[in-house]
């Protein structure tokens, strides 16, 4: 049962007597989504229907709706009611793997996840950086700050933004014996153990890479050279519109590219793997300040500006 509503208005003012199994269905979760606007729960209503979903209460009446007389679904609609006002205020204090936190995004990983990553459970490949000076948003309030250090995070899907190990038709996570600590803090019911371990520290690039002497120096040479400040500067400048800055910015973008292109060439560096050692690419950034990088037939690029900015993860 998987049926999105846009808005309570969506629920119908007919009588339950009169509805088939789909009109149920349908003012079903528009019910749900109108109630825990109201009630101002914090939890996701997708997580308070999971768990509704699974009483035999509501399994019975899915099953028998059609065979109901019109006092029998009259009465089963209250009781569903019931239920749903109850579990906005009292979520049980479990996970039931309903797949909510996993849609919101990818969980940023602590030190202690490297054991994780070194033992193979959680493909390189499927980690990004964000770099120092770049903006991010706090997962628990929204409020956008500048990260002060390095993050890795877990890639997410580009169409969705949800987490990539989270299978979307079974809502399961695919990694769930080895999930991250973030993961495992993770609780709608109860925020607090996720914004004590925040308060831990973070992994790093220098943790992951502190053994390769020259990587560890190629990702200082890139961070000094190209760090995100710069980016920021040179796009910044762009509002003069003159020449200068324009050129400045393009060269700084081509230098960029040239940097991953060598590193990839001259150590042999995967391009799967290059979001994580180098971060995210200046042409994928520049989204982010409203532009986007245009390549012409010739093969020459140019900046403009993009109608849809982009947005930090």
């Amino acid at each position: 049962m998987k049926k999105d509503v846009n808005s309570p208005a969506d629920l119908s003012t007919t009588h339950p007597a009169e509805w088939s199994s789909d009109e149920f269905r349908t003012n079903w979760f528009a019910f749900l989504e109108s109630i825990v606007k109201e009630e101002g729960s914090l939890i996701p209503s997708g997580r308070i229907r999971y768990q509704i979903e699974q009483t035999p209460d509501f399994q019975e009446t899915v099953a028998g709706w059609d065979k109901m007389d019109s006092l029998g679904r009259l009465e089963a609609w209250k009781q569903l009611l019931v239920l749903a006002e109850n579990a906005t205020r009292e979520i049980l204090p479990t996970c039931v793997e309903c797949g909510e936190c996993c849609r919101k995004g990818s969980p940023t990983l602590q030190v202690e996840d490297l054991e994780i990553l070194q033992s193979g459970q959680i493909p390189w490949e499927q980690l990004y950086t964000l770099r120092k000076g770049e903006p991010a948003r706090s997962p628990f309030d929204g409020k956008p700050f500048i990260l002060p250090e390095d993050r890795i995070k877990i890639r997410e899907k580009e169409a969705t933004g949800e987490c990539v190990f989270l299978d979307s038709t079974t809502d399961q996570c695919t990694i769930y014996s080895d999930r991250p600590l973030q993961c495992r803090a993770q609780a709608c019911w109860d925020p607090v153990p996720a914004k004590d371990l925040a308060q831990q520290p973070f992994l790093l690039r220098k943790h992951i890479f502190e053994h390769v002497e020259v990587l560890s120096a190629i990702i200082a040479e890139h961070d000094s050279r190209c760090s995100f400040e710069s980016l920021a500067e040179a796009l910044e400048n762009l509002r003069d519109e003159d020449e200068d800055s324009i050129q400045n910015a393009l060269r700084l973008l081509s230098y960029e590219e040239h940097f991953r292109e060598f590193l990839s060439e001259k150590f042999g560096v995967p391009q799967d793997n290059m979001e994580l050692v180098l971060g995210r690419s200046f042409n994928k950034m520049v989204g982010l300040f409203g532009y986007k990088v245009v390549e012409a037939s010739d093969g020459s690029r140019c900046l403009t500006p993009d109608a849809e900015p982009g947005e930090q993860e």
